[in-house]
C-alpha cells in the first residue's frame, strides 16, 4: 500500500445517497411483496437498484448542464493528447498552405478548411490554457526546427521543418535550379 494513500474516510457523496436510497427501495419492495416467487423478488430488487443508478446518472447530467463556470480538470495524459492534437492541427494548417501555394486547393476550399482548422486550433489552445498552473507539467511534443529555409530555385522563405518549397515545390536543400 502506498504511503500517499489517505486513511481518512471518504465524504458522503450524491452517489452514496442514490445507492443507499435504491437499496432501501429494493428492501421495501421485497417486504411489501409477500407470497411472491423468488425470481420476481430478484427482478423487483434489480429494478429498484437500477432506478437508483439511473437517478444518480440523471443527477450528474443535470449538474453538468447547470454548472457553466466549472472547467474540467485535465490530467497529464489529457494534456499530452491536447498537445499532440495541437501539433497535428498546426501541421495540417502548414500542409494546407503548401497545397494552396501549389494551386492544388481552390480559393473557396482553402478559406473553408483554413477557417475550420484555425477554429479547432483555438479551441485546443483554450483547453490547454484552462489547465491550472499548479497541475503537473508534461513536455510538449518535439517540433523539429523553428528556423526558416530558403528555396534555392525561387528564393521563397519556408518553415524550417519544410522538406519542399511552398511556392515551387522544389526539394529544399537541393541545388537543382
Amino acid at each position: 500500500m502506498s504511503s500517499a494513500t489517505s486513511t481518512e474516510p471518504a465524504p458522503f457523496t450524491a452517489g452514496h445517497f442514490y445507492v443507499l436510497l435504491s437499496m432501501v427501495a429494493a428492501t421495501a419492495a421485497v417486504v411489501m411483496a409477500r407470497n411472491t416467487h423468488p425470481a420476481a423478488l430478484l427482478l423487483l430488487s434489480a429494478a429498484a437498484l437500477a432506478s437508483g443508478y439511473t437517478a444518480y446518472a440523471l443527477h450528474q447530467a443535470v449538474l453538468g448542464l447547470l454548472s457553466k463556470n466549472r472547467a474540467p480538470v485535465l490530467g497529464a495524459r489529457q494534456r499530452e493528447v491536447l498537445e499532440q492534437d495541437k501539433a497535428t492541427v498546426l501541421r495540417a494548417i502548414k500542409d494546407l498552405e503548401f497545397d494552396y501555394g501549389m494551386k492544388k486547393v481552390s480559393d473557396a476550399d482553402y478559406e473553408d478548411m483554413l477557417g475550420r482548422l484555425k477554429q479547432r486550433a483555438l479551441l485546443i489552445m483554450e483547453q490547454l490554457d484552462s489547465i491550472p498552473a499548479d497541475a503537473p507539467q508534461v513536455h510538449a511534443p518535439a517540433v523539429r526546427s523553428a528556423g526558416t529555409a530558403t528555396c534555392a530555385r525561387c528564393q521563397t522563405a519556408n518553415d524550417g521543418d519544410a522538406k519542399f518549397c511552398k511556392q515551387c515545390g522544389e526539394r529544399l536543400g537541393s541545388v537543382n535550379a
